[in-house]
């Protein structure tokens, strides 16, 4: 029987599965490798590291995890799949056997695009603070061997320094940001990764604000399906050797 796929909201229990599932997406992206370049010999602390980061962003204000399950055929009915016209995916239920994780997407929006309600009158905005203290105070005291800090934050720096500008203007500093996006190699191919593009670019419409994504290497042509145009480059200075990079915006 043919699976079929459901959008559901992620979780914080969904983070280790959303951390399996880059881990997997991402095997040979090159500049992983320069980040972490032992960790195809030995995987924990690259692994260790991605878990880490998916628990705080999960806690930080304005990024939103969206999870793809693999489920039955049977079943249907009970979701709401890629064609599927629901205007809010909020709708989605949280039932128990979703399935098999095999995508996920990380949103970010900009505080200003935030509501009051989900800056500060929501459970999550008031736990929020103290979590985040938690993870990150955990990582302090307990930093991941094997991690060479400098060439973590290559990236960071790359981009800081050519942030403004590409964020030169109101309306692209209010644009939501497609942070990551990671499906199962087992089951690419499939439509699962234009299903999770497609639902954030459904959002960002009815709130009337443009996109941005940084494309890896080979990606320009797939992501310009969905409208996206090609503004700048992000391999440059210490990431001048990187096939990726490319910084794509929609409805800018």
């Amino acid at each position: 029987m043919a699976p079929t796929f459901h959008l559901s909201p992620g979780t914080f229990a969904d983070i280790p599965a959303a951390s399996n599932l880059y881990i997997q997406s991402f095997d040979k992206e090159p500049l992983l490798d320069y980040m972490f370049p032992g960790r195809h010999d030995d995987r924990a602390p690259f692994d260790t590291w991605i878990l880490r980061r998916f628990r705080l962003r999960f806690w930080t204000k304005g990024y939103f995890l969206t999870m793809v399950f693999a489920g039955d055929e049977d079943d249907a009915e009970d979701w709401i799949d890629e064609d599927d016209a629901a205007e809010d995916k909020r709708e989605l239920a949280q039932k128990p056997g979703r399935g098999r994780p095999v995508g996920f997407t990380w949103w970010h929006r900009p505080l200003e695009s935030l509501s009051f309600q989900e800056r500060w009158l929501t459970p999550y905005a008031w736990f929020r603070p103290v979590v985040s203290t938690i993870l990150s105070l955990h990582s302090r005291l307990f930093p991941i061997r094997s991690i060479d800090a400098h060439r973590l934050g290559i990236y960071d720096r790359v981009f800081t320094a050519i942030e403004p500008g590409i964020l030169n203007s109101p309306r692209r500093r209010a644009a939501w940001y497609l942070s990551s996006l990671g499906v199962d190699p087992a089951v690419q191919g499939h439509g699962i990764g234009a299903m999770l593009v497609r639902d954030g670019l459904r959002k960002a419409d009815r709130e009337g604000v443009a996109t941005w994504l940084v494309g890896l290497h080979g990606l320009e042509r797939y992501y310009s399906r969905f409208g996206f145009v090609e503004v700048g480059r992000a391999n440059v200075g210490e990431l001048k050797d990187w096939g990726g990079g490319s910084i794509m915006f929609r409805s800018e």
